[in-house]
């Protein structure tokens, strides 16, 4: 008989060899007494194969399917996600056999979706895991705590297996209050050497494969317009976590440099939706949050910006005419100074005071104690709150735009390229509110002079970064660092021209929120 239940966790990554020490460890020790030897946590090994169509046609439209050997027993599972990151819907079916694999569930369509793929549906990965686990008790909850050590395996078109290590610590609640799970987690962050994880072991698996994308796409957050404003805010904070979440392994492992940019640009737009938000919260739970980010973000400055100069500015100088042979020099030490700046961003974001953020981060998402003393527009439904909030945007923006338009100082147009990156994030926010089609060239006209001001800004970054790497390096880098100013500062002034005109046409556009 299946049974239906909303299954609530927390889960941690880390290196195997420190997973595997904890069921040992004082701390453990300390929640779950005698887990050193055994008498506090047992051991067990669980198989779980997971099945999908080759393209993935149950996972886009948000479902996975689990068949699970626990023992002599089988358990067929198919799981959704729930309302935020930490909460998913759980099916379970018991099975007599695994020839009995897929089981109608009862549930209308999940069992349309399995008997119309039928023959497609197949075994696209695998983990198989020991596991250790315990009852702990604490602040009037029940909670299982159990640690996962084993083999994430996936299988690409061919039939070929890709494998890796796979290392979790799982909190899930079997009763009491959710808010008593993160508070068990922070504790267990400031104690173990762990990062939050919103992925699945079948994430974990699939990862394996040649060609993964370890940084992919921000999920799309679908918004219903009779959704409230508080119910999106909620939304969003759950999806800015995930999104981060799933980005350390990109910074941390791999230092892929779109790692570190797509963790700016998570951490600023939690910035921008607090901005949108602030006037309506008596909390500062939000505000707090966000001015976490921001140093979290300024921190991962200096790898992200060598990254651009040593992957766009330095090869594009190095084909200009009348290049420097210094040039060559000049790069040796920029690498230099992004090693640095890596090894920065890597520290910070393996801390445990990005941990805490991060738990904080879905915390404010799940639990939502910011609604206590909020305004009651919280409560208007999102498709009449959002074009308040733009028209509020877009105005500041013209506004900004009537006081620097013509200034032949780049620096002077500064505040108006980052009053329209706010409407732009929120433009980005509330754009599935609104057809495509309505939105798509006003939003591609907004793009047009975000990119024109990022080419007038990166053009400074680039001239600041040739000084910094041209120093105490000889007449030669300082050359070369003066080349690279005057080529930029020429980019610069190009990109400049562009402004005015498309701000103008700009405001002459009629928003598409205003077109109902």
């Amino acid at each position: 008989m299946t049974e239906s239940r909303i299954e609530f966790e927390l889960k941690f990554t880390g290196a195997p060899a420190d997973v595997a020490a904890l069921p040992a460890s004082d701390f453990f020790e300390a929640v779950a007494p005698s887990a050193g030897d055994g008498g506090g946590g047992a051991w067990e090994r669980l198989s779980s194969s997971y099945y999908d169509t080759n393209d993935g046609a149950l996972a886009a439209r948000g479902f996975s399917l689990r068949l699970r050997e626990e023992g002599a027993d089988f358990v067929q599972a198919v799981k959704t996600k729930g309302d935020n990151a930490a909460s998913r819907i759980e099916l379970e079916t018991p099975l007599n056999r695994p020839s009995e694999f897929p089981k109608t569930t009862g549930d209308e369509e999940i069992d349309r979706l399995i008997s119309d793929y039928g023959d497609r549906i197949l075994p696209l990965a695998k983990t198989t895991v020991d596991r250790w686990a315990a009852i702990i008790r604490f602040k009037g909850a029940e909670i299982e705590l159990a640690v996962d050590l084993g083999l994430a395996e996936a299988l690409d078109g061919e039939g070929r297996s890709f494998a890796g290590p796979l290392a979790e610590v799982e909190l899930e609640l079997l009763s009491g209050e959710p808010a008593a799970v993160f508070d068990f987690a922070r504790l267990l962050a400031a104690n173990a050497p762990l990062r939050l994880s919103t992925g699945t072991k079948l994430d974990e698996a699939l990862a394996q494969l040649p060609g993964a994308d370890p940084v992919g796409k921000a999920a799309r957050l679908d918004l219903d317009p009779e959704m409230t404003a508080g119910e999106v805010l909620a939304r969003q904070l759950s999806g800015i976590a995930d999104r981060i979440a799933g980005l350390q392994r990109a910074v941390i492992e791999l230092r892929k440099p779109e790692g570190v940019h797509q963790m700016r640009v998570a951490l600023r737009r939690l910035r921008a939706i607090e901005r949108i938000y602030r006037r309506y919260l008596q909390s500062g739970e939000i505000a707090e949050l966000a001015g976490r980010a921001r140093a979290f973000a300024s921190a991962l400055g200096p790898a992200r910006d060598w990254d651009v100069f040593l992957e766009e500015t330095v090869p594009a100088a190095l084909e200009a005419d009348y290049a420097p042979q210094s040039l060559r020099a000049l790069k040796a030490q920029a690498e230099r100074l992004r090693a640095e700046g890596w090894a920065q961003a890597v520290k910070v974001i393996s801390s445990p005071d990005f941990t805490g953020f991060l738990i904080d981060l879905l915390a404010a998402g799940s639990l939502q104690r910011w609604r206590g003393g909020a305004k009651a527009k919280l409560e208007m439904p999102v498709r009449a709150f959002a074009p308040v909030v733009l028209d509020r945007l877009l105005k500041k923006a013209f506004r900004v735009g009537d006081e620097v338009k013509g200034s032949a100082d780049l620096a002077a147009r500064h505040p108006l390229r980052i009053a329209l990156k706010k409407l732009r994030y929120a433009v980005q926010l509330f754009r599935d509110l609104y057809p495509k089609d309505r939105r798509k060239p006003y939003m591609s006209a907004l793009s047009e002079l975000q990119d024109a001001f990022g080419a007038v800004n990166d053009a400074v970054v680039a001239q600041h970064l040739a000084d910094e790497a041209g120093k105490g390096d000889g007449e030669g880098a300082m050359r070369a660092a003066g080349f690279i100013s005057g080529y930029k500062a020429a980019e610069a002034r190009e990109a400049a021209k562009k402004i005015d005109a498309a701000f103008a046409a700009f405001e002459k556009m009629t928003p598409f929120w205003r077109n109902d």
